[in-house]
Formats: C-alpha cells, sequence, structure tokens
C-alpha cells in the first residue's frame, strides 16, 4: 500500500472530538529485506501520545519498539528497510511524505529523540562544549558566541551537572555513561521539542545512574508537560514511569492502554508473563517466572496468535487465526481470542 499524501482529513477528525495528540502513529508497518526473506519488523502498529503523557513502548528484543520509534523520525535506513505502509502525524502534518530538506525542520525542532547508546551520539571529535554551543545557535541563528555558550551552561545545569565548565571543556570519552545520557538530554531539550523520544535511555548504565536519568525525565515532563515516548523491555521502568503502555510482541501490538490498568491486571498472556518476568518489590511473596521458548523469526511468522507457541492458555483456535486488538470495557485494546466480547464468541476457548 503506497503512503498517503498529507490532507486535512485528520485535524478534522480531532477538532470534532478528542484533543488532537502530539503523535499520531496509524498502520505503521516496515519490512526489512534480507538474503534469507523478508523480515515483517512492524506489522500495522497504531499508538497515540497526548500532551503530557508518558507513552511506554514495551516488548522483548526484536518486538519492533526500536524499529517504530526511529520510523516516527524517518530514520530507517532505505535499503534495506522499507516503509511499506502507514502514517506518522505530528503538526498535521504526516512525516513519512516528507523530503530531507522538510524534515529538517522536524527533527530536534518538533521531535528530539536520545539513543540507546549516547556516547556514539556525540562527536568523539569536538568537547561538549562545540557540539552544544552549534547546537544553540541552530535553533537561534542570532545568537553570537557568547550567548551560546552560556545556554550550553544553562542546558546542563537544567539536566543536573553542578560544574558545566568541566563538562564543556571535556571529550565524549572522558565523561561516564551517565554523564554522556545527560549531556545527550540536554541537547536533546535544547530546542523545546514538542515531543521526546528516549530508546532504552537506561542501557548499560548502573543502577543508581538510571535511577537518576529516568528521575530526571520525569521531571522535566512535570514541570514543561513534555509528552515522552519511552522505549524499553523492563516493566519495572514501565512502574516508575508510564501513564500509557503500548506492549508489542514479534511487529504487534498486543495490548495497550492505562499503565495503572495494565500493571493491576494485564490482559493478555505475553503481558502476563513480562510482569512476572520482573521483580515487583511492593508485591508479597513475588515469584519470578520466567518465559519460556523465543520470539519466532521475523522472516517465518508462525500462523494464528504469535505468541501462542510460547503460550500456556492457547487452544486449537490461537493456532489456526490471527487475532485483532479486541477493546475492552476499561478502554484497554487486546490482541488476543480469550479478550473477544462475549456476544462474538462462538468457539471453544478451552487452553490445551
Amino acid at each position: 500500500m503506497a503512503l498517503s499524501d498529507p490532507s486535512e482529513h485528520r485535524a478534522l477528525e480531532w477538532s470534532a472530538g478528542k484533543a488532537m495528540p502530539v503523535l499520531s502513529v496509524e498502520g505503521l508497518t516496515i519490512w526489512f529485506e534480507a538474503p534469507a526473506g523478508t523480515a515483517r519488523a512492524v506489522d500495522g502498529v497504531d499508538l497515540e501520545v497526548q500532551s503530557g503523557e508518558i507513552v511506554a513502548i514495551v516488548g522483548e528484543s526484536g518486538s519492533g519498539k526500536s524499529v517504530t520509534s526511529l520510523s516516527i523520525l524517518k530514520l530507517v535506513q532505505v535499503p534495506p528497510g522499507r516503509y511499506v505502509a502507514g502514517e506518522v502525524w505530528v503538526s498535521g502534518r504526516n512525516i513519512l511524505t516528507l523530503s530531507e530538506r522538510e524534515l529538517e525542520a522536524v527533527r530536534g525542532a518538533l521531535i528530539s529523540m536520545i539513543f540507546q547508546n549516547p556516547r556514539a551520539s556525540l562527536d568523539p571529535s569536538f568537547k561538549i562544549r562545540s557540539q552544544l554551543a552549534e547546537l544553540m545557535r541552530r535553533y537561534d541563528p542570532e545568537a553570537d558566541s557568547n550567548a551560546a555558550e552560556s545556554r550550553a551552561k544553562a542546558a546542563l545545569v537544567e539536566v543536573g551537572f553542578q560544574e558545566p565548565e568541566r563538562v564543556l571543556g571535556s571529550y565524549p570519552h572522558q565523561l561516564s555513561g551517565g554523564m554522556c545520557q545527560r549531556v545527550a538530554l540536554a541537547m536533546a531539550l535544547a530546542s523545546r521539542p514538542k515531543l521526546l523520544i528516549a530508546d532504552e535511555p537506561t542501557t548499560a548504565l548502573d543502577v543508581g545512574v538510571q535511577a537518576k536519568i529516568l528521575m530526571l525525565l520525569k521531571r522535566k515532563n512535570r514541570e514543561l508537560g513534555l509528552p515522552i515516548l519511552l522505549i524499553t523491555h523492563d516493566f519495572g521502568v514501565v512502574r516508575a514511569m508510564a501513564t500509557q503502555v503500548v506492549v508489542m510482541y514479534a511487529g504487534q501490538v498486543q495490548e495497550q492502554g492505562a499503565a495503572d490498568d495494565i500493571l493491576a491486571l494485564p490482559l493478555h498472556p505475553y503481558t502476563e508473563a513480562l510482569v512476572k518476568s520482573v521483580p515487583n518489590p511492593d508485591a508479597v511473596g513475588f515469584d519470578l517466572q520466567p518465559i519460556p521458548g523465543e520470539p519466532p523469526s521475523l522472516i517465518d511468522i508462525p500462523q494464528g496468535c504469535r505468541f501462542a507457541p510460547r503460550c500456556a492458555r492457547r487452544f486449537d483456535r490461537c493456532l489456526a487465526e490471527a487475532p485483532p486488538l479486541h477493546e475492552q470495557p476499561d478502554g484497554r485494546w487486546v490482541r488476543c481470542h480469550l479478550r473477544e466480547p462475549a456476544q462474538e464468541t462462538g468457539n471453544d476457548q478451552t487452553p490445551n
């Protein structure tokens, strides 16, 4: 299916109903061509981020989380990647139809992103001073060097540095992983974006630094009303941060809804398995339960429900028929035959 051109239909729909989301992803489908076949990395993903929300996309490695986040800024490399279908709406524009020149006004200015490896996102050849000052001048071309330096210092103080001058005079390799992550966050916030994407922002950091980075993100969300799309594999991070949750598995959304509802009572067997595989300090007598098996190959996806081969509650229909997303009474959406509305269910649902 070809990508649609920008139009006014979404703005009309939102003006007639609920508030326009900061981000709306609709039917996003991204495949990768490999010698062994076509990998369906993202297969019909829908999600929204409203102003002030922290939306967490959670799932195991290979579930499609990072590809989804990269596609929002049209950063998936083509080839081997291929945008098969879908729309990504920000400020009334479909990002996937924009040219590289047009995307310059979106990347950073409207949407900023913190990548998994903060050190790799910084140029090792230049000190932090020149990298931050260049960024400040980009968003304010009339700023002289003194003004850019002053704003760079202020940006570092804003993310918790007590000695910004020392950080400005350092190369990335002279800073710890946590310090590089805070520098990356300062750079991401410098343009006052409408949306921040944080892709596994605490990966490879020690526990203490992880907590500081997460608290910093939550503080910026609260103080600035900044919506955050948080990519993680850890339901412990979800419990600490998220207001909404999107659970992905094998390229598809399996469950999405309010974080409190999903954490209190997960409805999809995969979500339940993820929650039980992470320590919960608030639960009494909690036992960790690993998820058996492995995710399927995205080149050879099984017929029926993609989680069925690993699901203890599967029945015959799960192996033969792929379930759609079913809306639940609490507003959640769940991709599971067991959550099909009762009046529509006519098959035996006895687990094997």
